[in-house]
């Protein structure tokens, strides 16, 4: 079962309240949130790459996170570039979250881990 699936279970035991699929535009590009909770005012991307996430990516959910005026973004991936881990450590600030799938798939992470 893929990290999606298990989170969209998760949301649907709690009761949250959450949008899914919300898309944005800015500029000539449209961005999805895979998951947002309206209610903590947190949103989720699982992005299931088979390379590193970069720090260009980053940088565009950071514009992601305050165009939706977003307390935090959780960003849920297969793996993450080292340029982009201490690109998040310098700039704490940003308050995005890093949780790889596999923590998700294994169970070693549940969604009340994000929303405290």
């Amino acid at each position: 079962m893929e990290a999606k699936q298990i989170l969209r279970e998760q949301f649907s035991e709690r009761k949250l309240n959450v949008s899914e699929n919300v898309r944005i535009r800015m500029g000539r590009k449209d961005y999805r949130v895979d998951f947002y909770l309206k209610d903590y005012k947190i949103g989720i991307i699982t992005l299931d790459w088979n390379r590193t996430i970069p720090v260009s990516k980053i940088l565009q959910l950071e514009r992601v996170k305050h165009a939706l005026k977003l307390k935090k973004l959780i960003l849920v991936c297969n793996s993450i570039s080292e340029n982009a881990k201490e690109f998040l450590t310098y700039r704490n600030q940003i308050n995005i979250q890093v949780v790889h799938s596999s923590e998700i798939v294994k169970f070693e992470r549940k969604i009340d881990d994000f929303v405290s």
